[in-house]
């Protein structure tokens, strides 16, 4: 009786139940990307930094905005908490004193010392302030705050600025602005950068040639000073865009303003590298076959030949988002980015530091602000670098 001869797909198909079944593309990448450890660990700090940022306000103890009206609160430095009893030397709960001013009689500078003779203020957690709701998400409204002091007494881990406001605070609310706007700012040039890129890359021609001209007319307008020119424009009462704003943009606005500007003049790029790889997708197999399908010219741009670029997008995506925090951190120094007024961004944060007749060796907890601009834009490179080597085929083990 003759053998049964065995068939080359059989013996592929129990390689592949050997390895435990074939893998998308998506779980190759992530198990690629979960071996480069600096790469999973600047993930797992912008996750942390997002999420405290979306929940800032039940984080921090006191409002955006809010400070005592006394100019004994101005320059504060960092709240000293202590965990030991004086007295009997044990641990016990967390405490502080009020702070009083008072006058270095060498110096003649104003500090603040520790009212030790006074009583003790313990810290208390999951307290309530009716007075200063805030919204976590812009969908719930709350007033628990994590912890905080009963009145006089005051708890500024981070110490407070010249109008007395809680830098900490601040810091956590700021976070909300500069690690958003960065996200937004992307997708705006990510998905005009798509669109034009690929439209380019499939038609050629004279599209090709108009869309590549306007990414070279784009790319000569700096984005600092578009959005110097649109501030410009809007603090002027006599133009017509300050009478359609008014005469001081709200921080909505300002915020809507940055994101349009930077995403509009910086989506060049990216189609310039998408029209390239699409002038080289459309001349495979299958696009080539989907066309002889019958297949219209939308859904062969869309959903043939868009999806072979992803490897180059999420590298890029995850790249170009700290360019555009720098970028927000920079105009909101320089005073074109959100008000003070209703808002913080660690950009404005820091051109506190550098206000007039301050000594920052006096407050250098003014300079907090930017270790989480540093953070943010190294664990963004730091992921970007670890995406870029798990789409990489040359560099899987």
């Amino acid at each position: 009786m003759a053998a049964t001869r065995k068939s080359p797909h059989a013996d592929a198909a129990a390689v592949i139940a050997q390895m435990g079944g074939s893998k998308s593309q998506a779980r190759i990448v992530w198990e690629q990307f979960r071996r480069h450890k600096i790469a999973l660990f600047g993930l797992f700090v912008l996750a942390a930094m997002y999420l405290i940022a979306a929940f800032a306000g039940f984080i921090a103890p006191y409002g955006i905005n809010e400070y005592r009206r006394t100019p004994v609160s101005a320059f504060m430095p960092p709240t000293n908490v202590h965990w030991i009893d004086p007295e009997t030397g044990r641990l016990t709960r967390p405490f502080v004193y009020e702070y009083v001013s008072e006058r270095d009689p060498v110096t003649r500078q104003r500090v603040f010392v520790e009212n030790r003779d006074g009583p003790r203020y313990p810290i208390a957690f999951f307290v309530h302030r009716p007075d200063h709701p805030y919204e976590i998400l812009g969908m719930f409204r709350s007033d628990l705050r994590l912890f905080g002091v009963e009145d006089p007494a005051r708890i500024f881990l981070w110490g407070t600025n010249n109008l007395g406001k809680d830098v900490f605070s601040r810091v956590l609310y700021g976070g909300q602005i500069s690690l958003t706007i960065g996200v937004l700012a992307v997708w705006v040039s990510l998905s005009l950068g798509m669109i034009f890129g690929v439209i380019a890359g499939f038609y050629g021609g004279l599209v090709d040639d108009f869309i590549m001209r306007l990414v070279e007319v784009l790319d000569a307008i700096p984005g600092l000073f578009l959005l110097i020119v649109l501030a410009t424009l809007l603090k002027d009462p006599r133009n017509p865009l300050a009478q359609a704003f008014g005469l001081s943009m709200t921080s909505g606005q300002t915020f809507l303003m940055i994101v349009i500007v930077l995403g509009f003049v910086g989506w060049g790029g990216l189609a310039r590298t998408i029209r390239s790889l699409v002038l080289s997708l459309r001349e495979m197999d299958y696009a080539s076959a989907a066309k002889a399908l019958g297949a219209s010219e939308m859904r062969v741009m869309f959903r043939h030949l868009l999806p072979g670029t992803a490897s180059y997008v999420m590298v890029v995506l995850t790249l170009a988002i700290p360019g555009f925090i720098l970028a927000e951190t920079g105009l909101s120094f320089l005073g074109l980015g959100p008000s003070e007024v209703d808002s913080a961004s660690w950009g404005l944060l820091l051109r506190d530091a550098t206000a007039r007749g301050i000594s920052i060796q006096f407050v250098p907890w003014l300079l907090i602000p930017g270790i989480p601009i540093f953070l943010a834009v190294l664990c963004w490179n730091l992921v970007g670098d670890g995406l870029r080597d798990a789409f990489d085929p040359r560099k899987r083990r």
